[in-house]
């Protein structure tokens, strides 16, 4: 897997092994939880 945009808001950067990171800004934490629940979405789906 490669380095990608996870829309504008967040990033996926693979890890060494199966590990994945997600980074991620909002401007409240509501918004937060939705980048990052979208962001397993894509990854598990």
């Amino acid at each position: 897997m490669r380095p990608q945009m996870l829309g504008e808001l967040a990033a996926l950067t693979p890890l060494a092994g199966p590990g994945l990171l997600v980074t991620a800004v909002a401007s409240d934490a509501l918004r937060l939880r939705r980048v990052l629940d979208e962001a397993v979405r894509r990854v598990a789906g």
